[in-house]
C-alpha cells in the first residue's frame, strides 16, 4: 500500500488498453486494475472519443474484476449514455483528476503529439504508446516542453523489458559477437489487427506500427546512430486501401565508440492469415565478426492445442493472466512490467529519490525515442520518394 498513490489518466480505450477487437483484456487496463487492488494506484480515469468504446471498456472491466477477484473502479469520459462523440473528452479528465498523477496515452499515432502536449501543460507525467510521434520535429517540441515543465516523459517500448532482448544487449556489450555486421528482423501480425485500426489505417503504416519497435531495439542494444534509410513497400487496395501491407526498411548505423558501420533490415507486414498460430510472428538475428545471436520471439516453447482455438503458440512472457504462488490471479509479463516501471519511476521522482537526468538515460525517455523516430520519419520519406536513400536527420527543429 502506497501512502500517496498515483492517480492515472488513460487516453484511449482500444486494443492495447482493454483488448478491444479481441477476446483478451489488453495490457494497460489489467495492469492498472491490479495496481489499484494492491494500493499502488489511486483513481483511474479513462477517456475515449466514442461512447461505444466506453461501453466495451466497462464490460471488459466487469469481466476482469470477476476473473481477478478485484474491485477495480474507473471514471470514464464521455459518460455512459452520452451518444455523441467527444474528441476532447480527455481534457475534461485533465481538469478533475487529483494530483499526483500520471497519464498513459494510447491513441492513433497522428494524435500522440497534440494530446501529449495537453497532458504536459496540465503538469502530468506522460507515458506514450509507440511511436512517440511520426516526426523528429514533434518529438523535439515535446522534449522542450517537458524541460519547461520539469516533467518526465517515456515511451512504452515494452520490448526493452523482454529478457531475450536484455540478454542480447548484454552479449553485445560484453563483446561476445565482435563488431556487428548486420541485423535482420522479421515482424508480422494477423490481418485482423489492421482491420481493428481500419478507421485510421490510412494515417499510419506497418513500419510505424511495428517496425519502430525494432528501430528502437537496434539503438537500445548497440547505442549506434542511424545514418541513412531506404524503404520499399507493397500495397494491395483490396486488403488495406491507403496504406502499405508490407514494408522492408534497410537502415545503416554507425557505432559511436568505433565509428564502424553495420546494416539492419527490418521486414514487416500485417497480412499474415488470421489462422496463424500467434498474433505476432517475430524474429531477430544479430551477426558479428565473432558470433551471432538468434531470437525467435514467437516460438517461446509453449504451445497449446484446443478444440476452440486450434494450435496456438503462446508467449508467456508478454502479457498473461495466471495465478501466482499465493493463488492470486495477476497479470504478468514484460508488457505490464514496462507500465509498472513508469509508475514506479514517477513515484520515485515525486518523492525525490531519482532525478530527471537519471531517468532520461536509464529508460525509454522522450530523448531516447529520437533515433527511432528519425528512422521512422526517414522510412516514410523514402516510401514517398520512390524508395530513395534518405539521410537520417536528428536535428530537425
Amino acid at each position: 500500500m502506497t501512502s500517496n498513490p498515483l492517480n492515472i489518466l488513460v487516453v484511449g480505450a482500444g486494443m492495447y488498453v482493454c483488448g478491444s477487437g479481441t477476446e483478451g483484456f489488453g495490457t494497460i487496463l489489467p495492469t492498472l486494475v491490479q495496481e489499484q487492488h494492491q494500493g499502488k494506484v489511486g483513481e483511474i480515469h479513462i477517456a475515449a472519443t466514442r461512447p461505444k468504446s466506453i461501453t466495451l471498456l466497462l464490460e471488459k472491466l466487469d469481466q476482469l474484476n470477476n476473473r481477478m477477484n478485484t474491485k477495480g473502479r474507473i471514471h470514464v469520459y464521455p459518460y455512459p449514455g452520452n451518444e455523441a462523440r467527444d474528441e476532447e473528452a480527455y481534457k475534461k479528465a485533465l481538469e478533475v483528476i487529483p494530483r499526483p498523477a500520471a497519464a498513459i496515452i494510447s491513441v492513433p499515432d497522428h494524435l500522440h503529439a497534440s494530446i501529449t502536449e495537453h497532458v504536459i501543460r496540465a503538469g502530468i507525467h506522460p507515458l506514450v504508446v509507440k511511436p512517440l510521434a511520426p516526426t523528429v520535429k514533434e518529438v523535439k517540441q515535446l522534449i522542450r516542453l517537458l524541460k519547461d515543465y520539469q516533467l518526465y516523459g517515456a515511451v512504452e517500448f515494452h520490448k526493452r523489458f523482454d529478457a531475450a532482448n536484455l540478454m542480447l544487449r548484454q552479449k553485445v556489450e560484453d563483446g561476445l559477437l565482435g563488431d556487428i555486421c548486420y541485423v535482420v528482423v522479421e515482424f508480422s501480425q494477423r490481418r485482423r489487427v489492421r482491420q481493428i485500426f481500419e478507421s485510421w489505417v490510412a494515417r499510419t503504416n506497418i513500419f510505424q506500427y511495428l517496425g519502430v519497435h525494432y528501430a528502437d531495439m537496434v539503438y537500445f542494444v548497440t547505442g549506434a546512430r542511424p545514418l541513412r534509410v531506404m524503404a520499399i513497400g507493397q500495397a494491395h487496395s483490396e486488403l488495406s486501401p491507403g496504406s502499405y501491407d508490407a514494408i522492408q526498411a534497410v537502415v545503416e548505423w554507425q557505432m559511436e565508440s568505433t565509428q564502424k558501420r553495420f546494416v539492419s533490415t527490418i521486414l514487416t507486414n500485417w497480412i499474415d492469415p488470421d489462422t496463424t498460430s500467434a498474433m505476432s510472428d517475430q524474429k531477430i538475428m544479430v551477426v558479428g565478426t565473432k558470433g551471432r545471436y538468434q531470437s525467435d520471439q514467437k516460438n517461446r516453447g509453449v504451445q497449446m492445442v484446443t478444440e476452440e482455438g486450434g494450435i496456438e503458440d503462446i508467449n508467456p512472457y508478454f502479457t498473461q493472466l495466471y495465478r501466482d504462488n499465493e493463488n492470486n490471479l495477476n497479470v504478468h509479463g514484460y508488457g505490464p512490467h514496462s507500465i509498472r516501471q513508469f509508475l514506479t519511476d514517477v513515484e520515485n521522482l515525486e518523492a525525490g529519490n531519482i532525478s530527471l537526468e537519471e531517468l532520461e538515460t536509464l529508460r525509454p525517455s522522450f530523448q531516447q525515442a529520437l533515433p527511432s523516430t528519425a528512422v521512422l520519419e526517414a522510412v516514410n520519406i523514402s516510401l514517398a520518394q520512390n524508395s530513395q536513400w534518405i539521410d537520417v536527420d536528428l536535428s530537425r527543429k
